[in-house]
């Protein structure tokens, strides 16, 4: 009786070891923020930290005038900047203050008439960009001032005109785990000022841009990750 009674006091004791390392492992898991710095898991990306990220080398923003349309306005570069405003530990959804300047230059536009294109402007900043890590990794530009605008000037074989287009909500993108292209995929901006075909052969463009490295400035240009 004696050695059954020992082997049962042993068991629960020996069942605790096995079941508490994996519910220690658990917080330590989910103290992973959303965004890292260096590499996945790492250093979190500290509120107030400036984030920067351009165009993934060889693909061109594109705003044609159909979903991965041919006609258009096409830009080599582009980049933006923004300022982090929370980064939770995972799973959440951290927030980027986006700032003004966000830049697109490079520019040709294909539409009937244009000959050329003056400047590209990007309108109703700051605005708030929020990355989370749920199912499917997405990013949304959200209104602040105002929708987001996207405004250029072209000449024309008459006159000039400058094109704007208005977003018609927040502007939705995708990233995935690590150092992923941050990337938007024909996201509607309808034309509010200008005409056609100057501003294209229907009155709705389509942005697809794709932007990586993101890296945070304020650390010395460390790249960052999603976690």
């Amino acid at each position: 009786m004696r050695r059954i009674s020992t082997l049962a006091a042993a068991l629960p004791a020996a069942l605790l070891a096995a079941i508490v390392p994996a519910a220690a492992a658990t917080p330590s898991a989910a103290a992973f923020p959303v965004l890292s710095q260096t590499v996945p898991g790492g250093p979190a990306v500290i509120p107030g930290d400036i984030l920067k990220s351009s165009l993934t080398p060889g693909t061109p923003l594109n705003f044609p005038t159909a979903p991965g349309g041919s006609v258009g306005l096409f830009c080599k570069q582009s980049s933006w900047v923004g300022q982090t405003l929370s980064n939770p530990a995972a799973p959440g959804t951290a927030a980027i203050k986006l700032l003004n300047p966000f830049t697109i230059a490079s520019c040709f536009d294909n539409s009937p008439t244009v000959t050329g294109v003056v400047g590209v402007t990007v309108g109703n900043l700051p605005a708030t960009m929020t990355v989370s890590d749920t199912s499917g990794y997405p990013i949304q530009i959200l209104p602040s001032t105002g929708p987001l605008v996207i405004s250029y000037t072209v000449t024309t074989t008459g006159p000039t005109v400058t094109c704007t287009f208005q977003a018609g909500g927040p502007v939705n993108g995708t990233t995935a785990p690590g150092g992923a292209p941050w990337q938007f995929v024909n996201q509607p901006f309808k034309l509010v000022s200008g005409a056609l075909p100057a501003c294209g052969t229907a009155p709705t463009a389509y942005l697809t841009a794709r932007y990586s490295p993101v890296v945070d400035a304020t650390a010395g240009g460390t790249t960052v990750y999603v976690n």
